[in-house]
């Protein structure tokens, strides 16, 4: 290689870099403190949570009944999710699922990041994701039709349901 191809590349990787900084300090002066997750099933916003307090709201849609949040005190949330297959050997060591008939996807918050634990599409790219707490991570499981924004510039006020259903 010739010694302009190394500067193109070298400048290439400073931009780069200056951009990825840039988008994570523009992140953080937005932040309020507090992070919320959204979860979205086919595109309908169903569950909200703080990840700071597990505190959670569902809204009332059509997927209400499939949300199952009896071990919200451990983190532990199951929302709906496109299954193709029978999932009960993914939550065998589950009993709480077992027990409930839970089918679906299992979130975990856990200090303060959430992400997928358990669910059923080809490959199981959606649990390979890391935990996430940025606004520029989102957690997306196209084949469950899941998406999992997160929010870092939502104030307390703004956690006020439309309806909620213990």
């Amino acid at each position: 290689m010739k010694k302009n191809d190394w500067i193109v590349i070298g400048s290439l990787f400073v931009f780069g870099l200056l951009l990825f900084f840039g988008f994570k300090l523009a992140e953080s002066i937005k932040s309020t403190g507090n992070v919320y997750a959204k979860v979205f099933y086919q595109d309908t916003l169903v569950l909200m949570i703080d990840l700071n307090s597990d505190e959670y709201t569902i809204y009332n849609t059509e997927y209400a009944n499939q949300i199952d949040v009896g071990r919200a005190s451990e983190g532990i949330f199951y929302v709906p999710g496109t299954v193709t297959t029978d999932m009960s050997d993914l939550y065998a060591e589950d009993s709480y699922a077992l027990a409930h008939q839970l089918k679906g996807i299992k979130l975990q918050v856990l200090d303060g990041k959430i992400s997928v634990v358990y669910q059923e599409s080809p490959r199981d790219l959606c649990e390979l994701q890391p935990p996430t707490s940025s606004s520029l991570e989102p957690l997306v499981c196209l084949p469950n039709e899941l998406v999992i924004n997160v929010y870092t510039n939502l104030t307390s006020d703004e956690f006020i349901p439309d309806a909620i259903l213990e």
